[in-house]
């Protein structure tokens, strides 16, 4: 599957980054944040070429992805890169500018620029050859093969991490850490609010006008999980706290998703078997439970999720074969928890799309022929529906996606036709 496929969860406000010059760290031990105005970004970008199929914008060589694509691809693809190589860079991490850009979906073109210091933080952007630098928060998303809480967004907000730091010079204790957030309107990039938190970070969400941030005091929230509330209204507000063992694995537009197992593992079959099948809670941001949920296999935007039609069968069958692409076959409802709207899927691929006008789910048949070294899968654009939770009917009408190029250089909107292999 071609790269750009698999990055096809681009969605409203796409979002690329680069690195920028540095500057000197403060000797109290405080990390401050500073946000500025970028200008047009013209050096990041060549200008939108409209074409036939839609529009087509060239990077240059320092934007890259700063989040691959993951279950929980949220509203935004994002990017991230440095100018230089890790080793050619002396400087630490937090003596270092990003630059975080918005290109407008209808057109291509760009909407708002800002410089923010400290630089922000991606899992796949390893740290500097220096591994004395490491903090916890690097060891962690290295073992998430998704680490999409690092930058989520909704139709209102982008909520990013900035890259960590120890209190205490030398020390490996989780307790030492600090990280910075920053919450950006969307539309505008203007800044709504910044915190600090300590420990490690284990994931965030957007729910309604609050963020969301887990902390805990170990690569686990069992025991120490905590969950911090922050107002998005009032910057000023003092944060509310609860206590919780499970892994905040995603949102609604008003609760949040609560499972026993963290989603560092997707569950996908596009050359991956199915890892996670899990059981999630739906309760409020102050922990308060409202349902549960069974056989879940893949989270979706905006309250939507796949469900195994039979959990207690399913969990056997992955259990019994983890590597086999057992969601080809396994029958399977999508669900979106705030409407309650439930559709058959048995045989389809979800995929997370982007639209111009927002985040959509693009169900495709799939097709497996051959064996062995012959064997040939193969997936046709069938329906799709928006990610809200209104949607209540595939739609068949063709669609308007926004999608990368291979290594990112190119982003682009194209027409989709239902009926069509998806290549």
């Amino acid at each position: 599957m071609n790269l750009h496929k698999r990055l096809a969860g681009v969605l409203t406000g796409l979002v690329c980054t680069a690195l920028l010059a540095s500057c000197t760290p403060h000797s109290d031990g405080t990390h401050p944040v500073t946000i500025t105005d970028a200008g047009n970004a013209s050096n990041l970008f060549d200008p939108p070429v409209q074409n036939a199929t839609g529009w087509e914008v060239t990077t240059h060589e320092e934007v890259k992805p700063a989040r691959f694509l993951c279950s929980m691809s949220g509203s935004g693809n994002y990017f991230i890169n440095r100018k230089s190589k890790p080793e050619d860079i002396s400087s630490a991490p937090l003596d270092s500018t990003t630059t975080l850009v918005s290109l407008n979906p209808q057109d291509g073109s760009v909407r708002w620029a800002r410089n923010i210091t400290p630089e922000m933080h991606a899992n796949y952007v390893k740290n500097y050859a220096d591994d004395n630098s490491m903090t916890p928060q690097d060891s962690f998303l290295d073992f998430q093969e998704c680490a999409g809480t690092a930058f989520v967004s909704n139709e209102r907000y982008l909520a990013f991490y900035l890259w960590p730091w120890m209190a205490s010079e030398g020390s490996s204790n989780i307790s030492d850490q600090r990280m910075n957030i920053v919450v950006l309107n969307a539309a505008t990039g203007n800044e709504v609010r910044t915190i600090e938190v300590s420990g490690l970070v284990l994931g965030q969400a957007i729910v309604n006008d609050s963020l969301v941030v887990e902390t805990a005091q170990n690569y686990y929230p069992a025991g120490t999980g905590v969950l911090n509330v922050f107002s998005l209204t009032d910057p000023h507000a003092e944060p509310t706290t609860t206590r919780t063992d499970n892994w905040l694995i995603g949102s609604t537009n008003d609760s949040l998703l609560m499972s026993p197992q963290s989603s560092g593992k997707y569950s996908g079959f596009r050359g991956r078997g199915p890892y996670w099948i899990s059981t999630i809670t739906r309760t409020t941001i102050s922990g308060e439970e409202l349902e549960t949920f069974t056989g879940v296999t893949a989270i979706h935007p905006n309250g939507w999720i796949e469900r195994a039609q039979d959990p207690k069968a399913a969990v056997t069958e992955a259990a019994a074969n983890p590597a086999n692409a057992l969601l080809t076959t396994l029958p399977r409802d999508l669900i979106n928890i705030d409407s309650g709207t439930s559709l058959d899927i048995t045989g389809q691929y979800v995929a997370d799309v982007s639209l111009p006008t927002g985040p959509a789910l693009l169900l495709q048949t799939v097709t497996t022929t051959g064996e062995g070294k012959k064997e040939k899968t193969t997936f046709i654009n069938h329906s799709w529906l928006p990610a809200t939770p209104d949607a209540t009917e595939p739609r068949t009408n063709d669609i308007q996606q926004i999608s990368l190029e291979n290594k990112a250089s190119k982003v682009f909107s194209k027409t989709i036709h239902m009926g069509e292999e998806d290549k």
